[in-house]
This record gives structure tokens, sequence and C-alpha cells, in this order.
């Protein structure tokens, strides 16, 4: 089954695994980046389409083989799905841990957002290069828009709403 192609051509989209340190010699390795790529691509898909749920789980898979792109759309969906019973400042550090292993991982967009990660008013340079036309500058204005939710938080004018879904691996603490 093949996911159907969203709009042009997705920077991530890398149906032989060539990310990180390039195509896997492994067979395992391989295996598992083709299987990534395929869960990327199936949780982009149901991203665009607005089901969340659906997109968080596939784009998770694809975090677990560490697929840049994954990391970041995940951070998307993840954004998408709302403020946590736990408090939006559970959800925005969530968010900036996401886009860093996103960085870490190789995603261009997330290594040009990391300065919002630790000051949600750090000066950009003009960019319109991104990888990830579609998401980039929404979770480039998700972590500008943490400042002011926290801020607004500490003086408490923030109503409690939503809900933030972590995947059950982040929920089984014992």
């Amino acid at each position: 089954m093949t996911a159907p192609v969203v709009e042009g051509r997705d920077f991530w989209d890398r149906p032989e695994g060539d990310w990180g340190e390039g195509r896997p010699e492994e067979e395992a390795l391989l295996k598992l980046r083709e299987h990534a790529n395929s869960c990327y691509r199936l949780g982009s898909v149901a991203l665009h389409r607005g089901d969340l749920e659906a997109a968080e789980n596939w784009l998770w898979k694809a975090v677990d083989a560490d697929h840049p792109g994954g990391w970041f759309r995940f951070a998307v969906t993840i954004y998408r799905r709302g403020p946590c019973p736990l408090g939006d400042e559970v959800l925005y550090s969530y968010l900036r841990f996401l886009v860093q292993n996103a960085a870490e991982f190789g995603h261009g967009d997330a290594q040009f957002l990391r300065p919002l990660l630790t000051d949600a008013t750090a000066f950009l340079a003009p960019f319109t290069d991104w990888e990830d036309p579609d998401y980039g500058p929404e979770l480039e204005a998700a972590l500008r828009a943490a400042l002011d939710v926290l801020t607004l938080r500490g003086h408490g004018k923030e109503e409690e709403s939503g809900s933030c879904h972590l995947t059950s691996t982040e929920t089984s603490d014992g």
C-alpha cells in the first residue's frame, strides 16, 4: 500500500532510508528505515487530512526509528492536539523536546528554529527555504506562542482546556 503524495515533493520522504549518515548498508537497519519512511508518509497524509489521532500513531513509529521528518511532523501533531491536563508548560516543554530531537537527527527547519527553544523572542533571520513549508512556519509560530501562553499562565489568566496526548511510552512510569 502506498500513501498518496499530499502536494509536490516532500523533502523528508526518503523511501531509501537515506537520512542521518546516509543509506544504511546493514539489511535490518535498511528495512527498519524503509518501514519508518512508510509510517512517515501515512502519518503525513493523516496530518494533512486533519486526522490527528492517526497522524500521531503513524508518525510515532517514524520517530521511533529516528526519522527527522517524523520528529518534526510529530511535533506539529502534538501542538495541534492541544493543551495537556498537566498544563501548557508540559505541552511546550514536550514540543521543544521534539523540535530539538528533529534538529539533532538532521531536520534543517528544526535546526533553524533552535534559538526559539530557549528564547521565544529570539531573532531569526528571514527564512523562506523551508524543508517542510507546510509545517515549518506553524512550528515557528507555536514556539513563539509558548512565551505568550506561559506568561498568561503565570498570571492565572489562562483557562484549563483540552487534552495532551502523550504516547504510551511517555506515560508508563509505573
